[in-house]
């Protein structure tokens, strides 16, 4: 096993559920304190935050033993440069690299790609088609995200004739309440920004403490739910790494 990449791959699955730091009118700071407070081990901060090129580089020290990933990246260096001169907090995979254990696309990656940064990052591309899937996680890809609400493509992936080799995350759309479907839908992981999170919640008066609440609050279902799909995906962080690896319902790219 791939020691390094295999635990933090681990500390993945484990949370079952992560936060997405996208635009919104919440405060970093405020969110950030909530995260530490929920002890949180796996944290998505995107680019599509504006304080994402100062607020990413400081994530390590911050928190020291969580899995930080960078999310709404493109690895096309030239489309990342033009478009830097309207949205100054792009960053390339390459940039990202020294600061991250891992990187979340909208869009697929190239095989250049993931060839390249999967031995060492947690790589988590998109994908449209199923062909678009199989690609990726043959060369790499530790899980494929696919965009909700709908979960219409999470099932066709792990329908009986593809013996459910592909591991999903998805996102959109993912409230607490609709945790069981996406589980049962055939995925293994979950995500929501926190315009879901903290929905209701008044950005001015919103503090650390509430955040956290809420937080765990999606962890815990997040965990209960995927377990009652999959009960062998019970208090994971119980089991060795062979036993783990050996409860995997999909085919694991980082072993």
């Amino acid at each position: 096993m791939k020691k390094e990449i295999f635990a933090k791959y681990r500390k993945v699955y484990e949370q079952a559920w992560m936060p997405i730091f996208g635009q919104d009118e919440f405060d970093t700071e405020v969110l950030l304190e909530g995260c530490r407070l929920a002890n949180l081990q796996v944290i998505e901060y995107t680019l599509r935050r504006s304080d994402a090129s100062t607020v990413i580089p400081t994530l390590r020290q911050r928190f020291p033993d969580a899995v930080i990933v960078a999310g709404s990246t493109i690895d096309d260096e030239n489309v990342i440069c033009q478009m830097k001169t309207k949205y100054s907090q792009l960053m390339t995979i390459a940039e990202l690299m020294p600061y991250v254990d891992g990187f979340v696309s909208m869009l697929p990656y190239s095989d250049a790609t993931l060839e390249r940064y999967s031995s060492t990052h947690l790589c988590i591309p998109t994908a449209q088609t199923g062909g678009e899937a199989l690609r990726q996680v043959g060369k790499g890809a530790a899980f494929i995200k696919v965009l909700g609400p709908d979960f219409s493509f999470s099932k066709s992936l792990h329908a009986v004739p593809t013996f459910g080799y592909c591991p999903t995350y998805i996102t959109g759309g993912v409230t607490r309440e609709r945790m069981h479907e996406a589980f049962a839908a055939g995925n293994v992981l979950c995500a929501a920004g926190f315009d879901v999170v903290l929905k209701g919640e008044d950005p001015e008066t919103i503090t650390p403490e509430r955040v956290a609440e809420l937080l765990r609050s999606f962890v815990e279902t997040a965990k209960a739910a995927r377990a009652e799909v999959n009960p062998q995906l019970h208090q994971l962080e119980k089991l060795t790494d062979e036993e783990f690896v050996a409860a995997l319902p999909n085919y694991c790219s980082v072993i």
